[in-house]
């Protein structure tokens, strides 16, 4: 029982210094679309730039935004809510079927919601991201990304 008290004890100092020594850089992973890896810079408190980088077997997807945050827009049951908002770029690129390669490149709008944990330097998010794709051909898309990052 004394051991179970001691390391949670530990571990809730260690998380506490971690959340004090948090930093600007977040690092992490997004799923959905792209699936792969996403990093968070904030230049400002409430402004950031933001990637994500996601591959399969035969595509590679790279999203680069500026992002605007509006911190406690939301609250539910005393839990804060951010809501981000801001505009990008978008590439992607795949390989047919006939063996063909084929680029996109594209304007976004995304549009999410945040959370950071207070004790551990943690993020997870979700987003819409519309998108206009403007070369190679013209579409319009809607990208849905939920994920997590590790500030330091």
């Amino acid at each position: 029982m004394l051991r179970k008290f001691l390391l949670a004890l530990l571990l809730n100092l260690c998380a506490s210094k971690l959340a004090h020594a948090a930093g600007p850089f977040g690092l992490g992973i997004v799923l959905i679309d792209p699936t792969g890896l996403s990093a968070n810079y904030y230049y400002e408190k409430q402004k950031s730039l933001s990637a994500g980088l996601g591959w399969g077997s035969s595509h590679l997807r790279l999203n680069l935004d500026h992002l605007w945050y509006r911190p406690n827009i939301v609250v539910i049951d005393r839990i804060p809510i951010d809501l981000y908002f801001g505009v990008g770029g978008r590439f992607y690129q795949h390989e047919r079927r006939n063996g063909d390669n084929e680029s996109e490149i594209g304007v976004r709008v995304p549009v999410g919601v945040s959370y950071h944990f207070r004790k551990v330097p943690i993020q997870v998010f979700g987003e819409l991201g519309p998108a206009l794709v403007i070369v190679d051909d013209s579409a319009f898309i809607i990208d849905i990304s939920l994920g997590g990052r590790y500030y330091f």
